[in-house]
């Protein structure tokens, strides 16, 4: 993980978690749509931390399957929202689950797959920036893998000076996110906004003075059956 396991479980101990939002996230409601899924499906949240969207995404009816690194995140999301979770522990990986959420603590990279049955979307909002590039590929081939074909993806990424300000979040290029993707049947940009940074912005207070946000919907290959 970016930067260590133990640095990410401090900010949470810490209570250092400017990177959740306390509402759910604007793009989520505006762009979700647009990848015309049915329900009842199963969403993917990468990274979830306590994300409000998760919870969204349940009120819309689909089954949320999280991934989280801080057991002190998962405990905070069910406590905040008043959700009650069974428990189970299979060695140093824990599983949250109800009727319509179950989320894993542990390591992504670490999560056996056979954990996870195929899911039909994924939503990241701050998991890929949230990685460094020498683990951005991988993070990908492992998300795909959970995804079923033709599943889609709804990705948010932030690009900005990385001489500004030094992540995570880090910057993402578009042209990395073609890279990354390369292999899927579409990679497409739905909406894609720079802004000028304000010092109420706490990336501001970091350094940063702009920032792009951009919105991808990506979809999967299909597998074709094999010509004898």
């Amino acid at each position: 993980m970016s930067n260590g396991r133990e640095f990410w479980i401090e900010l949470w101990e810490q209570g250092r978690t400017a990177f959740h939002e306390e509402e759910v996230n604007p793009g989520l409601i505006k762009h979700w749509p647009e990848l015309k899924l049915s329900t009842p499906v199963t969403v993917l949240v990468p990274l979830c931390g306590k994300s409000l969207d998760m919870l969204w995404l349940a009120q819309q009816g689909y089954q949320v399957v999280g991934i989280e690194l801080c057991e002190q995140a998962v405990q905070q999301f069910a406590d905040e929202q008043g959700l009650l979770f069974h428990k189970k522990e299979f060695g140093q990986i824990v599983q949250y689950f109800n009727e319509q959420f179950s989320i894993w603590v542990a390591d992504i990279f670490k999560l056996p797959s056979s954990f996870i049955p195929p899911v039909d979307a994924i939503y990241d909002r701050a998991a890929l920036i949230a990685l460094p590039a020498k683990l951005r590929a991988t993070y990908v081939n492992v998300c795909l893998n959970w995804l079923k074909p033709e599943g889609k993806i709804l990705l948010k990424t932030m690009g900005y000076n990385q001489e500004e300000m030094q992540g995570p979040p880090y910057s993402v290029t578009d042209e990395e996110v073609q890279a990354l993707y390369k292999n899927c049947e579409e990679i497409r940009s739905l909406s894609s906004i720079s802004r000028v940074l304000d010092a109420s912005d706490h990336f501001f207070v970091r350094g940063l003075k702009k920032v792009k946000d951009t919105v991808w919907c990506i979809k999967k290959a299909p597998v074709y059956p094999e010509r004898g």
